[in-house]
């Protein structure tokens, strides 16, 4: 493998996690996302890291010598993944800045990247032609319906992926394709099952041999499913279950701004949807929301706040903001 510096700053954290990787241990250590529960300190194996890195040269036909990208940080499975795939793999690892657009010096081609959303996003308006050719994959945290139709404008190949630090990064990818409901198609070495509307995913070299998720997902199939949200921000209103995720993707292609949608408490019926949006930003009215939503899902009620949390991949950290939203006051959309 050769390693080309585009950010002199990161040789330290590349250099700490090879000398991690290439030592006796069988097992490397890391701190999990969250998607099983609270993020906590894990022994993950290097045979399963392994297996996961070359499935994913196989799917997506990767040659010694190819150039690809390492613009995620290396605190996180996604970051060790890319250079573990570039070490196995033989390929020309160009290590990137942890910036919003980390291509925005590159005046070349890669053969295969990973991005978080954020990232893709703004390699795409900046535009570039050199920059839609190769393969990317994008994952970290959900895409708006609007912002995934924008990917599949810019890329020529783009996937977005599924996983989590316990399976050491994806176990299944969907081509952004201009079908935002498209199903994810899970990698051949992995399998799923659904327990209580939960996505579980199983495999011979993990613990117990299945991880059982947070994630709420349609099963179509063991190698094939839709993802809905996670269980743990679920909003329940007059017994139906509710996914922020899904009614943000639904908003973000109409309101054109970030904003977040949070439970309400209601006596009549439990739980209530809200919006939280930035302070400046226009207030929806009932007319623009009821032809997105079923009655249900319909936002009632508006907070404004100074800003949307989010955690390093992009996702909105619903913990913390549900914690500073305790004391807002809600008003009646009109």
């Amino acid at each position: 493998m050769d390693i080309v510096y585009h950010d002199l700053r990161r040789m330290h954290e590349v250099k700490q996690f090879m000398e991690e990787w290439n030592n006796s241990n069988s097992y490397i250590e890391v701190q999990t996302s969250g998607t099983t529960g609270i993020p906590k300190t894990m022994h993950l194996s290097k045979k399963l890291m392994k297996k996961s890195a070359l499935q994913t040269i196989s799917y997506f036909e990767l040659l010694p010598g190819m150039k690809t990208g390492l613009c995620l940080s290396l605190q996180h499975i996604a970051g060790k993944m890319m250079l573990v795939r570039a070490t196995l793999g033989d390929m020309e690892l160009h290590v990137l800045p942890v910036d919003k657009n980390p291509l925005l010096q590159v005046d070349f081609a890669l053969d295969f990247n990973a991005m978080v959303p954020v990232q893709a996003l703004s390699v795409a308006e900046e535009g570039k032609e050199i920059h839609r050719q190769g393969t990317v994959i994008i994952g970290g945290s959900p895409m708006t319906d609007a912002q995934f139709n924008v990917v599949s404008v810019y890329y020529s190949h783009a996937f977005q992926s599924y996983g989590m630090t316990e399976t050491a990064s994806h176990i299944a990818l969907r081509k952004i394709d201009g079908n935002a409901n498209s199903s994810y198609h899970v990698l051949d070495c992995f399998s799923v099952s659904e327990k209580e509307g939960c996505l579980v995913v199983r495999h011979k070299d993990l613990p117990n041999g299945e991880v059982v998720t947070k994630d709420c997902i349609e099963l179509v199939h063991d190698k094939e499913f839709k993802y809905l949200g996670r269980t743990d921000f679920v909003i329940v209103s007059g017994g139906h279950k509710i996914h922020p995720e899904t009614l943000e993707a639904k908003l973000g292609a109409t309101l054109k701004f970030p904003c977040m949608v949070a439970p309400i408490s209601d006596d009549t019926w439990g739980e209530l949807v809200g919006l939280v949006l930035l302070q400046g930003e226009t207030i929806p009215t009932k007319e623009i929301l009821k032809p997105l939503f079923a009655p249900y899902e319909l936002p009632r009620k508006f907070t404004f706040t100074k800003e949307i949390k989010r955690n390093e991949a992009g996702k909105i950290d619903r913990k913390r903001m549900l914690e500073i939203l305790t004391d807002h006051e809600w008003e009646t959309i009109l």
